[in-house]
């Protein structure tokens, strides 16, 4: 386990960012996440993996990538194995970094400058692309609009601070990508993500965040890339509307319900994106 805010490497320079990713099961795609986490750019950043789901694949996979695999002893819901991920990392600056995603050599670099230049940020996160077993997805209606909500927020600023306008980023939808996130753990006090959601914990999250005080911070480079597949946990609570059910809740908390309804409906149509 690491036990230090900030750790070093046998070449020296001390690291103030981890990727810590949550596993789930078998994890087909982590070496492609992994090999993309290996492969940043500036001063080097700590990999981490987490689980309540261990297997013996993924013993064999953490001691051939030389990567530490912390055990979660409980098997709760979501919402545990995220804020277990991001309690084992002790660096100023985390990201949870999903399995089925991929980041560009810059990520690191540009989103922990970016958090460097608003110590006091809560998190910041960047634009992104999807992937599908066919290849890449840089563009749908989906990502048009979730681009669309930020820049309504943020206009040609890097960071926002106000309450107004972090809710204002969160009213319409949720157009932050939660992998794209890196967190100011310094900033973030006592931040746990919400239990009780399957697919829409990362809003609620937001909402919360947005409420006390530290900026969000936007990076406006695609510098991480979604897998999106049939297997997956949206894809799943789609299929069975508890997605559905989950937006109207964040609607409802945002906005009065004949609103929210109406929201809720167009919100719905976003959803055909997430087909393979």
């Amino acid at each position: 386990m690491i036990t230090n805010s900030a750790s070093t490497t046998a070449s020296g320079p001390t690291k103030d960012h981890t990727f810590s990713i949550p596993v789930y099961g078998a994890a087909p795609n982590l070496g492609v996440l992994v090999g993309s986490l290996q492969t940043q750019i500036g001063k080097p950043s700590e990999i981490l993996l987490a689980s309540s789901t261990p297997s013996i694949e993924l013993d064999a996979f953490s001691k051939r990538y030389a990567i530490p695999l912390h055990r979660n002893p409980q098997r709760l819901d979501i919402a545990a194995d995220w804020n277990f991920a991001l309690n084992v990392a002790q660096t100023r600056y985390v990201t949870l970094s999903h399995q089925d995603d991929f980041f560009a050599p810059a990520y690191a670099a540009q989103l922990s400058d970016a958090l460097r230049r608003h110590p006091d940020a809560l998190f910041a996160y960047c634009d992104y692309s999807e992937h599908t077993a066919e290849g890449a997805r840089p563009n749908n209606i989906n990502l048009s609009i979730k681009r669309a909500l930020s820049q309504r927020a943020f206009g040609t600023r890097e960071s926002v601070t106000n309450t107004r306008d972090k809710l204002r980023l969160l009213s319409l939808g949720n157009p932050i990508c939660c992998p794209s996130v890196m967190f100011n753990k310094k900033a973030l006090g006592n931040f746990a993500f919400p239990t009780g959601f399957k697919t829409n914990l990362d809003w609620m999250a937001w909402l919360q965040l947005a409420r006390q005080p530290g900026g969000f911070v936007y990076v406006r480079e695609r510098l991480v890339s979604k897998g999106v597949h049939s297997e997956s946990e949206t894809t799943a609570t789609i299929a069975n509307h508890s997605r559905e059910h989950e937006d109207r809740i964040l609607f409802n908390a945002i906005w009065p319900r004949p609103v929210a309804a109406t929201l809720a409906t167009i919100y719905k149509l976003a959803y055909r994106a997430n087909r393979t």
